[in-house]
């Protein structure tokens, strides 16, 4: 890889390891149909989080400083 591809990879990895710490997590609606009788039907909403691990923010942003360290360090054309 090149030397931009390598600061334009940490860049991404960095982005996305801060803004994971900032975020809650993903939300999303699911339906759940509660009673189903006959013509009658009852259904609730209901919604669901999925967090990110701490871990996975930490992970994220060290790769990103170890693709940027790879990327300055790198020598040859751009």
């Amino acid at each position: 890889m090149s030397k931009t591809a390598w600061i334009v990879l940490a860049l991404v990895l960095l982005a996305l390891g801060v803004g994971s710490f900032f975020l809650e997590g993903i939300s999303y609606v699911t339906q759940e149909t509660v009673v189903d009788a006959g013509p009658l039907e009852v259904t609730a909403e209901q919604e669901e989080r999925v967090g990110f691990p701490v871990w996975v923010s930490f992970a994220l942003s060290a790769a990103g400083v170890l693709a940027l360290a790879v990327g300055l360090t790198r020598s040859g054309p751009e």
